[in-house]
C-alpha cells in the first residue's frame, strides 16, 4: 500500500490473483460477493481483452491511412477516434451495386450502422462536420429528385382518377427522421431500383430512430437494424391503388449519437438477439480531471472538399464484385487471434461480439481500398485492426457486463433443461478436489461426499489410496461412458 492509501500495481496484481485462485479452491459454496467481485473482474477482463485498458480505449494508430487523416485533420485528438468511426456510414452510402467476399465465403455490402456514446456536452457534434462534407455531392443529387416527387405529388392528389405514373428514376439517398412506414419502404424499392444504393439516416439522439417508421418502436428499429446489415428483403405489399407496394434488399446506413444511460435503456432487449453485433459502436470519454484547453474544431473549407473529392468519386465509381487478398487474409488472421484472445479471457461475450466487429472492420478496409484507388498499405491494415479492436472495447464497456450476465442465465436454463451425469464431465481419473471444482462450476451445492459414497457403491468408482485418486471402474465406462 503506498503512503497515499492506494494500492500499488504490485499488490493490486497479487490481490487479483489471490480472488481468481479462490474459484479453484474446494467449498462447500461461494459468499454472494466473492461471486459479484468475480464476475466484475470477468467483464475488466472483457474490456482489457479489446486491447488499452478498463478505461481507455485502444489508441489509434500513429500513421492514418490518407482519407482518414484528412477526415480527422480539423478535430482535437480526444475527437479523432470517433471521427475516424463515425464516418464510414456516410462513405458507403457512396457505394452502388458493390459487393465484397469475407474470408467465409459469404458475401457483404457496405453496411455500417454507428452510434457514438458518450457523455452530454463532451463533444459528440464534432462528427457532424466531415460527414456533412462526405454527403454533400449525394444531398445535392437528392434536391432535384425532391422537386420532382413534389411536383408529381401535386399533379396527382390522392383519389384522382388516372394518375400519372410516379416517375421510375426518383432517387432520394438522405432520409429526415420523421417518416411514414410508405414513406420508408418508396425510398427502399427506388435506391435499389436505381442502382442498388443506399439510403441514409443521421440523428442527434438514438431515440429519434423510432420514427424512419410509423411504428415508432424500438423492435422495429432493432428488426431493421438486422435486416439492415445482411441485406434482406424490406418493404410492404398493398393491394390498394394509392398505396405504395414494393420490397427490395434493406440498405440502411446511419449515424446515431446518445449517452450511455440512454444507450443501454435503448439496447436493453437486443444485446443478445444480434443487434448489438451488428452496430458499430464508438465513444468519446473525457476524464472529469482533465485539464487540457479547451477542444477547438479546425475550419472546414473549400480546399478541404477539394481533397476529399477523388476519395468520394472513386467510391462513386465502383462496381462490382470487389477483391482483395490482403483484406481477406487479414481479417483471417484477425478472426484467429480473436479466438486465442477469447480463450486467453474466458469472455463469451467477447467471442459473441468479436465474430461481426471483424466482419465490420474488414469492411472498412475494403472501402479504404477502393477510396485510394485499389491500393493495400500498412496504414490501411493497422487501422482496420484497431477498428475491430476499437467496436469491442466499446461494446463491452457499455454492454459486456449485461451480456455476460444474459449468456450465463442460457447456460443455466441449458443445463437445468435434463438431467446431467456429472460423472461424465470427469477424467477417468480425478482428483477429490477436480471433482469439487466441477461441482463448483456446475452450480451444486455442498461437498458432494454422498454422491461420491454413492458412485462407490454402485461400483461406478474406485478410490486409489496409491495415487489419492477416484477412478472409473471399466464395468462403468462400459455400460455408460459415451461413445467415441
Amino acid at each position: 500500500m503506498t503512503a497515499d492509501g492506494k494500492c500499488d500495481p504490485k499488490d493490486a496484481a497479487e490481490y487479483r490473483q489471490t480472488l481468481e485462485n479462490t474459484l479453484k479452491e474446494p467449498k462447500k459454496g461461494m459468499p454472494l460477493r466473492m461471486k459479484q467481485v468475480l464476475q466484475a473482474l470477468k467483464s475488466e477482463a472483457g474490456v482489457k481483452a479489446c486491447g488499452g485498458t478498463a478505461t481507455t480505449p485502444p489508441p489509434l494508430p500513429k500513421r492514418l491511412p490518407p482519407l482518414i487523416k484528412l477526415l480527422t485533420s480539423k478535430v482535437p485528438d480526444l475527437y479523432k477516434p470517433a471521427v475516424a468511426s463515425t464516418v464510414f456510414p456516410a462513405l458507403g452510402a457512396h457505394l452502388h451495386g458493390v459487393k465484397f467476399r469475407y474470408w467465409d465465403n459469404v458475401e457483404h455490402e457496405a453496411t455500417f450502422m454507428n452510434v457514438l456514446i458518450g457523455r452530454q456536452s463532451v463533444g459528440k457534434g464534432s462528427i457532424k462536420k466531415p460527414i456533412d462534407y462526405i454527403m454533400e455531392d449525394i444531398k445535392q443529387r437528392d434536391a432535384p429528385n425532391r422537386q420532382r416527387e413534389a411536383e408529381w405529388k401535386k399533379k396527382n392528389p390522392s383519389g384522382k382518377q388516372n394518375k400519372d405514373p410516379r416517375p421510375a428514376d426518383i432517387c432520394i439517398q438522405m432520409l429526415i427522421d420523421d417518416l411514414t412506414d410508405a414513406v420508408f419502404n418508396q425510398r427502399i424499392v427506388d435506391v435499389n431500383n436505381n442502382g442498388q444504393r443506399y439510403i441514409y439516416t443521421i440523428v442527434d439522439e438514438i431515440d429519434s430512430l423510432k420514427k424512419v417508421t410509423s411504428k415508432n418502436s424500438i423492435d422495429v428499429v432493432g428488426l431493421l437494424i438486422r435486416k439492415a446489415f445482411d441485406n434482406s428483403l424490406a418493404g410492404q405489399e398493398r393491394v390498394g391503388a394509392d398505396s405504395v407496394s414494393g420490397i427490395a434488399p434493406l440498405r440502411w446506413n446511419f449515424n446515431a449519437s446518445t449517452t450511455p444511460t440512454n444507450a443501454r435503456k435503448f439496447f436493453y432487449k437486443m444485446v443478445n438477439d444480434g443487434t448489438l453485433g451488428r452496430l458499430d459502436i464508438s465513444t468519446i470519454i473525457k476524464k472529469t480531471d482533465d485539464s487540457s484547453p479547451r477542444p477547438v474544431i479546425g475550419i472546414y473549407d473549400d480546399k478541404f472538399a477539394e481533397e476529399l473529392k477523388p476519395y468520394i468519386d472513386r467510391l462513386e465509381a465502383a462496381s462490382g464484385l470487389i477483391l482483395c487478398p490482403q483484406a481477406k487474409r487479414l481479417s483471417l488472421d484477425i478472426a484467429n487471434e480473436n479466438d486465442d484472445v477469447c480463450r486467453l479471457y474466458e469472455s463469451e461475450a467477447f467471442r459473441i461480439l468479436s465474430y461481426r466487429a471483424n466482419v465490420i472492420a474488414w469492411l472498412k478496409g475494403m472501402v479504404l481500398y477502393i477510396a485510394h484507388g485499389y491500393r493495400w498499405d500498412k496504414t490501411i491494415a493497422d487501422f482496420v485492426r484497431w477498428s475491430s479492436q476499437y467496436n469491442l472495447w466499446c461494446k463491452m464497456l457499455y454492454f459486456g457486463k449485461q451480456l455476460e450476465k444474459e449468456l450465463r442465465e442460457e447456460m443455466e436454463i441449458q443445463r437445468q433443461s435434463g438431467p446431467q451425469n456429472l460423472l461424465e464431465l470427469l477424467p477417468d481419473e480425478f482428483t477429490k478436489e477436480q471433482y469439487q471444482l466441477m461441482r463448483q462450476t456446475q452450480g451444486r451445492e455442498g461437498d458432494g461426499e454422498s454422491t461420491l459414497r454413492t458412485w462407490a457403491t454402485r461400483g461406478h468408482i474406485v478410490f486409489d489410496e496409491v495415487s489419492n485418486c477416484y477412478c472409473k471402474t471399466e464395468e462403468y465406462k462400459l455400460k455408460y461412458s459415451k461413445k467415441e
